[in-house]
C-alpha cells in the first residue's frame, strides 16, 4: 500500500524507447509528459533517451508537518530531467504542532552511461516555515548528474524576507558507495540582519563525461572572469565554482546568490542552455518555460 507523500520514478531505455514508471500517494503528485519520438535521437554523441517528470504537490506546496519522499531511478542509455511547477512553497508551522517541522528527502539513482538532470524551481518558505530537505545521490562510474539546490528569501510580495524559522538542506553524492560530495546550508537566527541584500541562494551540481565540457566551460568562464570583469547583462548575480577532483568523476559545484530571483533564475539557465542537445528540444523547452 503507498505510503503518503512518498513517490517512484524509474526510467529504462528498451528497444530504443523510454519507458518510465511513475506512482506517487497524497499529497505528492508525479507527473510525465512524453518527449517527442523526434527529439529521442537528438543526442549522436552519448544516445541518451531524454525523459522528463514533473515532482507537484495537491496541496500547491508544502504543507506544515508533511513529510515528502521521493525515488528516482535512471537506467544506461537515459536522460531524465525532474521539474517542478512553480517554487516549492513551504507554509508556516501551525500553532498547534510546535516543535514539529516540513521535510523532503529525494533517493536518486544514476546508472553508468546515464544522466539525471534535477532543475526545481527555488523553495520558498514562508514565514514562521521550518523546512529540511535531503538529496542523497548514489552514482555508478560513468553517470552523469546535474542537480540544482535552491532557494528564495520568503513571499516578497507579502513583505515577507527571511522571516521563516529554519531552513536546512543537504547533498550528498557517492560514486561506487564513496563520497564525493557532501554539502550542507542551514539557515535560522536572526537571517534577516546577515542577508539583508540578498534574495536568492542556489547550489549547483555538475558532474560526469555527459556535461563534463558544461563543467569545463564554466569553470574557465569563471577563471576568465576573474582576470577581466564581465560585461554581463547578470551583473548582480555573483558566483563561484569549486572543482570536484574524485577518482570515480570529475565537475564542478556552483555557488551563485543574487538581489533578484528572476535575475538568478535567468543567468542559472543560460548557464545550462549547452544541456539542450543532450536532453533534446522537447525536453529543454519544458525546462525554459518552466
Amino acid at each position: 500500500m503507498p505510503v503518503a507523500g512518498e513517490g517512484r520514478i524509474d526510467c529504462r531505455a528498451i528497444a530504443g524507447r523510454i519507458h518510465q514508471t511513475v506512482s506517487s500517494a497524497y499529497p505528492l503528485k508525479i507527473i510525465s509528459p512524453q518527449a517527442s519520438a523526434a527529439v529521442s535521437a537528438v543526442s549522436e554523441t552519448t544516445a541518451l533517451l531524454p525523459s522528463v517528470a514533473f515532482i507537484l504537490s495537491y496541496g500547491g506546496g508544502i504543507v506544515h508537518g508533511d513529510r515528502i519522499l521521493v525515488h528516482a531511478s535512471v537506467h544506461p542509455g537515459c536522460a531524465l530531467l525532474l521539474l517542478t511547477q512553480g517554487s516549492t512553497k513551504v507554509f508556516r508551522q501551525r500553532n498547534s504542532a510546535k516543535g514539529d517541522q516540513s521535510y523532503q528527502t529525494m533517493h536518486l539513482q544514476v546508472a553508468s552511461n546515464s544522466l539525471l538532470c534535477v532543475l526545481p524551481d527555488p523553495v520558498t518558505c514562508f514565514k514562521g516555515a521550518r523546512y529540511n530537505q535531503r538529496q542523497a545521490v548514489n552514482m555508478h562510474r560513468g553517470g552523469s548528474l546535474v542537480l540544482l539546490d535552491w532557494m528564495t528569501s520568503g513571499r516578497m510580495s507579502r513583505g515577507e524576507r527571511w522571516e521563516f524559522q529554519k531552513y536546512f538542506s543537504v547533498n550528498v553524492v557517492k560514486v561506487d558507495k564513496e563520497l564525493a560530495i557532501r554539502d550542507a546550508l542551514l539557515l535560522e537566527d536572526r537571517v534577516a540582519e546577515k542577508l539583508a541584500n540578498l534574495d536568492a541562494f542556489a547550489y549547483l551540481i555538475i558532474l560526469g563525461p555527459a556535461v563534463e565540457f558544461i563543467a569545463s566551460r564554466l569553470l574557465k568562464k569563471h577563471q576568465d572572469e576573474r582576470i577581466r570583469p564581465s560585461r554581463s547583462t547578470h551583473l548582480s548575480v555573483k558566483w563561484s565554482v569549486s572543482p570536484v577532483s574524485h577518482k570515480q568523476v570529475q565537475g564542478i559545484t556552483v555557488r551563485a546568490a543574487c538581489d533578484n530571483t528572476d535575475e538568478l533564475k535567468l543567468w542559472i539557465k543560460s548557464q545550462l542552455e549547452p544541456l539542450q542537445p543532450i536532453i533534446g528540444d522537447s525536453a529543454w523547452s519544458m525546462y525554459l518555460n518552466n
